[in-house]
């Protein structure tokens, strides 16, 4: 029995998840691993994909530890309010960041274009 926290990943050719980010048959050559200049767009957009959910994660960190900062405040008036100050920003950020990814889903709906994917044409 074997326990993991999590689970694990296996190698995937590149082929098979954008075939635009490798090259394929050339001639008698198989250069399906060979990486082509689409690959600087796949580069790009796997960079790129994550930072939603990270700044959510921070945002989350931020609200955690200003309820640490809140509960250890005690009777100091300036570290509620810095507390108090941090909570807010931290509430701004998250609801800005739900704002604007609304914003480009529905701009997405309403044209077609695929504004929240990055690519190059």
């Amino acid at each position: 029995m074997s326990f993991q926290l999590v689970t694990q990943a296996y190698a995937a050719s590149w082929a098979s998840i954008d075939p635009a980010c490798v090259g394929s048959q050339i001639g008698s050559v198989d250069a399906s691993d060979v990486v082509t200049i689409g690959g600087i767009k796949c580069l790009i957009a796997n960079l790129l994909s994550p930072i939603p959910g990270l700044i959510a994660l921070v945002a989350v960190g931020v609200l955690i530890m200003a309820g640490i900062r809140l509960m250890s405040a005690g009777a100091e008036p300036k570290a509620i309010a810095s507390a108090w100050n941090m909570f807010t920003y931290a509430i701004i950020g998250l609801i800005l960041l739900a704002v604007v990814w609304l914003v480009l889903v529905i701009i997405e709906n309403f044209t077609g274009a695929q504004v929240t994917k990055f690519g190059i044409p």
